[in-house]
């Protein structure tokens, strides 16, 4: 009887004993800890496609149609790199995210960073909604870099940017969104000659801020102004 007693002793110690083994092996997870962002690229059509399975990269061609995150991009040509996470668009290229449009002859994306860089005839389009409905930002550039975080864009090699009856010529243009936080308001930053132009109204200027929201421009280096008087 004193065996079996001994026996079951030591049995219900090797399981208590395993027991906190495998408690202590569990992962513990607190409500702060958050599971990473999954990143992934979708293809939704194409022509044609190549997959390097050694490389991990693939070609795809022909109406080439492919989200990732927040974008829907359109193409003749797909290179992507799934390492990397980056890929390299060309031939009519389309990108939509949000209210924000922009297309280019190619664009060449880091989706880790979000950061895109287009060039060949780009045109960037953003919807703005606004008290009295909604308008639209049109922004015409040879190259254009966007960051798709911060949702904000850089040309530095010549821009022509219209606004309702605002039309603006300058070698250098960065917008920047509205942020709260930062206590920063939409805008407009500009450097070199640049040119103004609202209705019967220009402005020739060296480095200049347009205020979006309250549609007020700050500027500096004054070359040229001219304001046509009403009778």
């Amino acid at each position: 009887m004193k065996k079996n007693i001994v026996l079951i002793i030591l049995v219900a110690l090797i399981l208590l004993s395993v027991g906190q083994s495998l408690g202590a092996q569990e992962p513990t997870i607190t409500p702060e800890e958050k599971t990473p962002e999954k990143k992934e690229v979708l293809l939704e059509s194409a022509d044609r496609i190549t997959y390097d399975s050694k490389k991990e990269t693939f070609i795809a061609t022909g109406q080439v149609i492919a989200v990732q995150g927040k974008n829907r991009i359109q193409c003749q040509e797909l290179n992507f790199n799934l390492k990397d996470n980056t890929g390299v668009f060309e031939g009519n290229v389309t990108i939509s995210r949000d209210k924000t449009n922009i297309s280019a002859t190619k664009m060449e994306g880091d989706f880790d960073e979000e950061l895109y860089q287009f060039s060949g005839d780009v045109i960037l389009q953003k919807e703005r909604e606004e008290e009295n409905g909604t308008s639209t930002i049109i922004w015409k550039a040879p190259t254009l870099i966007f960051n798709g975080e911060t949702e904000e864009a850089r040309s530095e090699n010549g821009s022509e940017i219209v606004w309702k009856e605002t039309t603006i010529k300058t070698n250098k243009a960065v917008y920047f969104p509205k942020d709260d936080e930062k206590k920063q308001l939409e805008r407009i930053e500009m450097e070199g000659d640049i040119f103004i132009t609202e209705k019967e109204r220009e402005l020739q200027v060296g480095k200049a801020v347009y205020f979006l929201d309250s549609e007020t421009l700050e500027a500096e280096k004054i070359i040229k102004a001219k304001f046509i008087l009403k009778d």
